[in-house]
């Protein structure tokens, strides 16, 4: 069979596999996105996949899911037969078909950061809970979703010694709703919540997905792998892939203990991938030295090829960061001047912090070509690209008051404006409203530009294009304005942003408004990395 030529005993043994659930252990370079891909060409080949019926193939990022569907295809399976895509893609789906049986409604849209920063803002003033800032109740309020069950056990769990904190949160949820909106861990836990209160509803997915596959199961936390345990229990086969090594969500709840329950819980036979097809061997005896003093990981040694000469590791160290970016640009020009093309050097970086300004400065003196690769969070500026995504959503709920205020207090900055939200406020009678804004008789530029975004959002045409859409909104926004007093450095990168947006919108084919909205929220930032 095609799909299973040019594999080892490991991976063999992991794709045929399908009389019951299987846990597959891969280290890096040993091949499981190959093993997910050919085990996808093995169900169709051995007509395991009932005709109508699909393969649920659940990945971590979109551009994962991109490459998994390209090698499908070159393996000649209809991908139109396979669900490929994140966790999120999947539960927006099911939410917008079903939601509205526990009151999320079909054209929900997920809230921002700044937004969510500006309402927990609100929120803990409201209830006098003056021992949070916005960021550690944003913490606690997703450590809390993640490590739930379902939405009743995250309410329970709200409850706490901190007085006003259950208060706060039932807040944040209600005004959230309100304003047709959700965060992205209520994603999956309104979705867990979906299923088990409405048994119709995943028997619907039980039907239509024989076989579950999950891509990077070390990252998953307590919510995903209820969601897995769910759709898996009427599935006729799951089979989960994951470096223990290698978990790098812990942030957002993520547990080495999830796999072992994986395990217990739907009775995974283990599997072992250990032949590295990336590294030599001096690599892989590096890392091996490292990684086996982890605790709670399956026991593996990773085997690679043969180390050659030239092979090796080197290690530096350096009194300040200016002398760590010049070895770096050096050592980059060395490897150019030997024939690499830039394109296939990377260099990677704990976060942004102060010394990657000097790694920059020092590759522009030097004339060495980079982009960055991931947000730039810059607080000093928020993103333009953001203020047009923002004010899609008001397209499709006027009445949306949070996201209205961020563009009020946008264009009172703009205009020099102190308190133009509380006079807007007075002007429309106390209630922020596009659809009052778009009625106001103007007074001055400022009034002028804000009565005609606001009759843009009012009176949007369904039949224009997305990028007469962007093209409409970077106008009445004044981005070009805002360009221009922004210094050299952050215009550029807001640019970039903005062109990444432009890109996206012009290439979507979303059937509606609503659906790009889905699609802008849900992109990662793997889909800003151009393969060529």
């Amino acid at each position: 069979m095609r799909s299973l030529e040019g594999l080892n005993e490991e991976q063999i043994e992991a794709v045929i596999t399908v009389d019951r659930n299987t846990m597959v252990f891969a280290g890096p370079g040993t091949g499981k996105t190959h093993v997910i891909t050919r085990k996808i060409a093995y169900l169709f080949e051995g007509d395991f996949v009932p005709p109508s019926r699909k393969v649920l193939a659940i990945t971590f990022t979109n551009k994962a899911a991109n490459e998994m569907r390209a090698r499908v295809q070159d393996l000649g399976i209809d991908s139109r037969r396979i669900r490929l895509g994140t966790f999120h893609n999947l539960c927006q789906s099911i939410l917008r078909s079903y939601g509205d049986k526990i009151g999320v409604p079909r054209d929900f849209t997920f809230v921002s950061s700044a937004h969510k920063n500006a309402l927990i803002r609100s929120v803990l003033r409201n209830n006098d809970l003056r021992t949070m800032n916005e960021f550690v109740f944003a913490e606690r309020i997703s450590k809390l979703k993640n490590s739930s069950v379902d939405y009743d056990e995250y309410v329970q769990k709200t409850e706490s010694r901190i007085i006003g904190f259950k208060a706060a949160a039932d807040e944040y949820e209600i005004r959230l709703r309100k304003n047709k909106m959700i965060d992205f861990d209520d994603a999956i836990l309104l979705t867990v919540t979906l299923l088990k209160r409405h048994p119709e509803v995943l028997w619907l997915y039980h039907n239509t997905f024989p076989y579950l596959l999950v891509d990077e199961m070390q990252d998953t936390n307590r919510m995903q792998l209820e969601l897995i345990r769910l759709l898996g229990e009427g599935a006729r086969h799951v089979m989960a892939v994951a470096d223990d090594d290698q978990s790098i969500y812990g942030w957002r709840g993520a547990l080495p203990t999830v796999i072992r329950e994986y395990i217990e819980q739907l009775n995974a036979h283990s599997i072992t991938l250990f032949r590295n097809y990336r590294s030599p061997q001096i690599i892989l005896n590096a890392a091996n030295s490292l990684i086996e003093h982890n605790n709670e990981r399956e026991i593996k040694t990773l085997i690679g090829r043969a180390t050659e000469s030239g092979d090796c590791l080197e290690i530096k160290d350096f009194t300040t960061a200016l002398q760590e970016a010049e070895w770096v640009a050096d050592k980059i020009q060395e490897i150019h001047s030997e024939g690499i093309e830039y394109k296939k050097i990377i260099v990677l970086y704990r976060r942004r912090h102060p010394g990657l300004r000097i790694v920059d400065s020092v590759f522009t003196k030097k004339g060495i070509p980079f982009r960055h690769f991931g947000r730039n969070f810059n607080n000093r500026i928020e993103l333009l690209s953001d203020l047009i995504k923002e004010s899609l959503k008001l397209i499709i709920e006027p009445s949306n008051d949070l996201i209205l205020e961020t563009l009020i207090a946008y264009f009172s900055r703009l205009y020099h404006y102190d308190n133009a939200v509380n006079y807007y406020k007075e002007l429309t009678g106390g209630k922020l409203s596009v659809t009052k804004l778009a009625e106001i008789m103007p007074e001055d530029d400022m009034d002028d530009a804000v009565k005609r975004f606001a009759q843009f959002c009012v009176g949007y045409n369904h039949t224009q294009g997305y990028l007469q859409v962007y093209n409409a909104l970077y106008g009445l926004l004044k981005i070009g304005a805002s360009l221009e007093s922004l210094e050299e450095e952050d215009a550029y990168e807001q640019s970039r942003h903005l062109e990444l947006l432009k890109e996206k919108m012009t290439k979507s084919q979303a059937r509606n408004i609503v659906d790009l909205i889905g699609e802008l929220d849900l992109q990662d930032e793997s889909n800003q990395i151009d393969d060529s």
